[in-house]
């Protein structure tokens, strides 16, 4: 709560709908928004609603130990937490907080993504199961155009407006993705139904690492290549 605190003390740095800021700070604030909505936590909220119909057995917040054999470790933290960051989250706020977050903060592998990823591509069903309704994904997934220059959509993002997206060259217009810090990333084509999922870890051992950008965009080029145009 102090966290969620400080952030509704803060002022505004420029008239909403003006000018865009990639920050988690929103994020954050809409997990505790939900939680007091639905009388729920955020943890209880995804095994009930998504992670159990969607059979991702293998995403979870604050995995078990004995699960680390399956965890890469991310950055050796000096400042924070004084040693290798393994099988906790990454993300410094999220760790403040107690490793739950509405941005960050969760384990899973390329396989339930792709479930995930799937049920997107279906309009919200899963093996015959209505988990979203269509028109919610659509809201979520379109381009918003705040302000006009934006790519962003609702927690996604769209291939870029300026033709230099980390989607690669290649990603329809209706595509929506969305990157992590740590070297993930989740690009989906509904159009073409195609789904690429990078997992990487790039911050290991430190964050002071390049050349992510050119990477993702030579990935995506190289999958959407091969299923398409060769």
């Amino acid at each position: 709560k102090d966290v969620s605190d400080a952030i509704i003390a803060m002022d505004l740095e420029f008239q909403p709908g003006s000018k865009y800021s990639y920050s988690d700070l929103g994020m954050i604030l809409l997990m505790e928004i939900s939680e007091i909505v639905s009388r729920r936590s955020l943890n209880e909220m995804t095994k009930t609603w998504l992670f159990m119909p969607l059979s991702m057995n293998s995403t979870m917040y604050i995995p078990e130990k004995v699960l680390l054999s399956r965890i890469v470790p991310t950055e050796f933290d000096s400042l924070y937490r004084s040693g290798l960051v393994h099988g906790v989250v990454h993300d410094e706020n999220t760790h403040l907080i107690g490793g739950v977050s509405s941005h960050a903060g969760l384990f899973s592998t390329a396989e339930n993504l792709a479930n995930y990823a799937q049920m997107l591509i279906n309009n919200g069903t899963w093996l015959g199961k209505r988990i979203f309704t269509e028109s919610l994904i659509k809201e979520f997934t379109t381009r918003q155009y705040l302000p006009e220059d934006s790519d962003y959509a609702l927690g996604w993002d769209t291939p870029s407006q300026n033709g230099k997206s980390s989607a690669g060259d290649y990603f329809s217009n209706s595509s929506f993705g969305h990157l992590g810090f740590t070297g993930t990333s989740l690009w989906i084509d509904p159009e073409e139904k195609i789904i690429v999922i990078l997992l990487t870890n790039r911050v290991h051992p430190t964050r002071d690492r390049g050349g992510m950008y050119g990477i993702r965009r030579e990935f995506h080029n190289a999958v959407i290549e091969e299923l398409l145009i060769n």
